[in-house]
């Protein structure tokens, strides 16, 4: 089965985004639509069952800039975890210090990494680094 690419379009206010933002809001907006991340695939709701993968296969989640030695995108959760031991390996000062503006905009930037990959593991070290960065309560918006 090749799939059925879903055919909604989102409203104007949302016609800036990419295909791919695009495309997301579409899965999410139409009704009884199933995708296939493995197959990178849509499928309607009369072939909803051809989406369901086997439970062994996970959707690849590759990070957008970062490589290996080979040249291979990380899996991003491989990465947030090998982010996590050098922020426990190396947590003490250096010496240098971030400007109150350089921090602003860090944690700015950090927000925007948080948003964009909301509910995932890296998005969740993104916000915990942003609220340390901004010096606001754990939670606190």
């Amino acid at each position: 089965m090749a799939g059925c690419p879903v055919q909604s379009e989102p409203p104007a206010i949302e016609a800036w985004r990419n295909d791919a933002d695009a495309r997301t809001w579409a899965r999410e907006h139409a009704p009884g639509w199933t995708s296939d991340p493995v197959r990178q695939t849509d499928y309607c709701p009369g072939h909803a069952a051809s989406s369901v993968a086997s439970a062994e296969q996970a959707a690849p989640r590759p990070t957008a800039a970062v490589r290996d030695s080979r040249g291979n995108p990380l899996n991003r959760d491989e990465y947030t975890e090998r982010l996590r031991e050098t922020l426990r390996a190396d947590d003490r000062p250096s010496g240098r210090t971030l400007t109150v503006a350089q921090a602003t905009v860090a944690a700015r930037l950090l927000d925007e990494l948080a948003g964009v990959y909301r509910g995932e593991q890296l998005g969740a070290l993104a916000r915990e680094l942003s609220t340390l960065l901004d010096g606001r309560p754990p939670g606190g918006r």
